[in-house]
C-alpha cells in the first residue's frame, strides 16, 4: 500500500508530504483546490505521462517520491528480481521521479536508476488509478473485452497468450504465400531482370577489391615518365654523379676529413660512426632507386586495357553498387532471389504445411478462448448485476455479448471463416437494460455519466477480488450521483477498502464520512505566489469540512448537526458492513 507521497514543484505545489494509511483515504476540498493535481503526482511516481507544463513557475524540475509498503512480498518478487531490482527486509519500494520542463527524467527505484518504462512497469503492479471521465472507456469495445479477460483469470490469460502467439505466425505465413503468388507476369519480368542483371556482373568476371588495384596500377602506368626522371634524377645525385658531386662522394669527404679530427679529440668517434652508417643507407637506398627505374613500366597498351576495364567497373557502379564488393553481394542477393523464385512450388509446399499445422493450432486455440470468455462473461454478468443491485440499480441488468465477424478471408471453422486478431475472434459488447422487461442495449446508447460511474465502481470491485494490486484510485468516481446513490457507492468503497487500500478524490459528503483517513486539501496565497496545502482532519475538522460540502459556502449549526449524524451513520455502518470503527 502506500504509505507516503512526498511532492515538490508540481504545478501550484511547492512541497508537499502526505501520509495515507489502510483503508478508505478520502481526500476533499473547495473545487479548484487541488485534489486532482495530487493524483497526477502519484501517477508521476508510477511513470505516468509527464510534460513540462507540469513543472511549477520558475522551477527548474519538479520531484516526486512515492513510499510503497509490501505487505505480501513474495506475491511481488519474482517481477522485481525479473526487473533486477531488489527489496529490502523492510519491504519497502520506493519510487522517486525527477522531471525537468526540458523534458529530461530521472527516475529510481530503491535508489536503483530506472527508465520510465520500468517504473510505469513497477507501478501496475502496485497501484490501478481510475482517473477523472475514466468511466468513458467502458464505451469501447476494445477496453471491454480487456476488462472481460481480466475477470477470466489465469487460464483464459494463457489461452489468450496461445492465441496471440499462433497468430502472429500464421498471419506471417499468409502473408509470404501471397508474396510467392504474386502475379505470374510480374514474376516472370522481375526473373528476366534478375537473369540479365547476374549474367551482367558474372560476366565482368569480378575480383574482390580490383577497383582499388587498377586505380594504383592505372596512376603508375600514367606516371611512369615523372616517375623515371625522379628515380634517375635521384640515383644521379645519390651515386652517380661526376666525382665529388654525388651524395656517396660527400660522405666519404666528410668522414676522411673526421678521421684525422678524431686522433686529437676521441670524442668525435661517435660522429664518425654515424657517417659512416649514413653512406652505407645512402649507398643501399641509390641501389633501390635503380632496380625501382629500371622496372618502372612503359606500357601504353596496358594502361588503355586498365582504362577500359576501370569504364566498365564504374558502369557497373552506378547500377549495383559503390564497390567492387558491393556489385559481388548484390551478385549474391540476386542468386539467392532467383533460387528461390526457381524453387517456390517447393518453397510454397513447406509453407502451406506449415499453414495448415499452425492454422488448426490457431483455431483450437481460438476456440477454447472463447468457450473461456463465455464462462468467464456468464460470470462477470452474474457479479455485475449483483454489485448494481447493491449500488442502487438494482433493476438493471448487465450482459456480455460475444460476437464474430464473418469474412471471406478468415480463419477457416467448421461453421464459416471468421474475422481474427492476436486477441482472438470475439468482440465484446457491455449490454444494459435499466428497468425490467426492456431490452438490453449497448453502454453508449443508454448509460447517463451517473449509471457509468456506478458501473465501473461495480467492475472494479470485482476485478479488486482476483487481481493483486494492493492500491486502488478513484478520482471523482461519484461523477452524476447524489442522494440513496451516492450512499450506495460510499459503502462499495467501504467494501473495498477491506481487502484494499483505497485512495479517494470526491465531492460528496456521503462518500466522505466513510473515510479512514479524510485529507483535505486547500489553496492559498500570500498575494505573490499560490501554494496548495494538504492536512488531515481530526473529527471537529471532518464536521466543519462535511458540513461545508453538505451547506455550500455558509456552514451553519443545522448543517454541523446532519455532518454529525452522518459521520455517526457512516461508524454505524463500518462496523455493521466492515467489524470496525472509524
Amino acid at each position: 500500500m502506500l504509505r507516503e507521497l512526498s511532492v515538490a514543484n508540481l504545478a501550484l505545489i511547492e512541497r508537499l508530504r502526505i501520509e495515507f494509511e489502510p483503508g478508505l483515504n478520502i481526500l476533499t476540498g473547495e473545487t479548484g483546490a487541488g485534489k486532482s493535481i495530487i493524483i497526477d503526482a502519484v501517477g508521476l511516481a508510477l511513470g505516468g505521462r509527464f510534460s513540462g507544463e507540469m513543472v511549477r513557475a520558475e522551477a527548474d524540475a519538479l520531484q516526486v517520491e512515492a513510499v510503497f509498503e509490501l505487505e505480501e512480498p513474495e506475491k511481488f518478487r519474482p517481477a522485481l528480481d525479473e526487473l533486477g531490482i531488489e527489496l529490502g527486509d523492510d519491504h519497502l519500494l520506493i519510487l522517486s521521479r525527477e522531471a525537468g520542463s526540458s523534458g529530461r527524467n530521472r527516475c529510481r527505484i530503491n535508489g536503483q536508476t530506472v527508465t520510465v518504462s520500468t517504473l510505469a512497469k513497477v507501478g501496475t503492479m502496485l497501484m490501478d488509478i481510475h482517473g477523472q471521465h475514466e468511466h468513458q472507456s467502458l464505451l469501447i469495445n476494445e477496453k471491454q473485452l480487456a476488462i472481460l479477460d481480466a475477470f477470466g483469470g489465469k487460464s483464459l490469460a494463457e489461452a489468450a497468450g496461445q492465441v496471440a502467439e499462433a497468430y502472429e505466425r500464421w498471419r506471417w505465413l499468409r502473408q509470404e504465400l501471397a508474396r510467392l503468388d504474386g502475379d505470374i507476369e510480374d514474376r516472370a519480368r522481375r526473373m528476366e531482370l534478375l537473369n540479365f542483371q547476374l549474367q551482367e556482373i558474372t560476366e565482368a568476371q569480378l575480383t574482390p577489391g580490383e577497383d582499388g588495384e587498377l586505380a594504383q596500377e592505372r596512376a603508375i602506368l600514367a606516371g611512369a615518365e615523372k616517375l623515371y626522371a625522379a628515380a634517375a634524377e635521384s640515383y644521379q645525385r645519390l651515386y652517380g654523379g661526376e666525382a665529388g658531386d654525388c651524395v656517396l662522394d660527400q660522405l666519404a669527404a666528410v668522414e676522411r676529413a673526421l678521421m684525422s679530427a678524431v686522433e686529437i679529440d676521441p670524442k668525435l668517434a661517435p660522429v664518425v660512426e654515424l657517417i659512416r652508417e649514413a653512406a652505407c643507407q645512402a649507398e643501399e637506398a641509390a641501389h633501390e632507386i635503380r632496380r625501382y627505374r629500371d622496372a618502372i613500366p612503359f606500357n601504353p597498351e596496358r594502361l588503355e586495357e586498365v582504362e577500359r576495364r576501370l569504364d566498365l567497373l564504374t558502369k557497373l557502379k552506378k547500377k549495383y553498387g559503390q564497390t567492387v564488393d558491393e556489385i559481388l553481394a548484390y551478385a549474391d542477393k540476386i542468386r539467392a532471389e532467383l533460387d528461390e523464385v526457381e524453387n517456390r512450388d517447393v518453397r510454397r509446399a513447406e509453407l502451406e504445411r506449415e499453414l495448415a499445422e499452425v492454422q488448426e493450432r490457431l483455431a483450437t486455440a481460438a476456440l477454447t478462448l472463447s468457450r473461456l470468455r463465455r464462462e468467464a462473461a456468464d460470470r462477470l454478468e452474474q457479479a455485475v448485476t449483483a454489485q448494481l443491485a447493491e449500488l442502487n440499480m438494482g433493476r438493471t441488468a448487465f450482459t456480455v455479448e460475444l460476437s464474430r465477424t464473418e469474412t471471406a478471408d478468415g480463419l477457416p471453422l467448421a461453421d464459416g471463416r471468421w474475422a481474427i486478431t492476436a486477441s482472438g475472434l470475439d468482440h465484446a459488447e457491455f449490454l444494459v437494460a435499466p428497468n425490467v422487461g426492456e431490452g438490453a442495449k449497448p453502454l453508449a446508447k443508454i448509460a447517463s455519466g451517473g449509471e457509468l460511474s456506478r458501473i465501473m465502481l461495480a467492475i472494479k470491485a470485482i476485478l479488486a477480488e482476483v487481481d493483486a494490486i494492493p492500491t486502488m484510485v478513484f478520482d471523482e468516481i461519484d461523477t452524476g450521483i447524489g442522494g440513496r446513490t451516492a450512499q450506495a457507492v460510499a459503502e462499495k468503497l467501504l467494501l473495498i477498502a477491506r481487502s484494499r487500500q483505497v485512495i479517494c478524490v470526491t465531492h460528496l459528503p456521503q462518500i466522505a464520512s466513510m473515510a479512514h483517513r479524510h485529507l483535505y486539501i486547500e489553496k492559498t496565497t500570500d498575494g505573490a505566489r499560490t501554494r496548495v496545502n494538504v492536512r488531515p482532519l481530526e473529527m471537529q475538522g471532518r464536521v466543519d469540512e462535511l458540513a461545508r460540502m453538505l451547506g455550500g459556502a455558509e456552514v451553519t449549526e443545522t448543517t454541523r448537526r446532519h455532518a454529525q449524524e452522518m459521520l455517526a451513520l457512516a461508524e454505524t455502518v463500518r462496523l455493521r458492513k466492515v467489524g470496525k470503527k472509524l
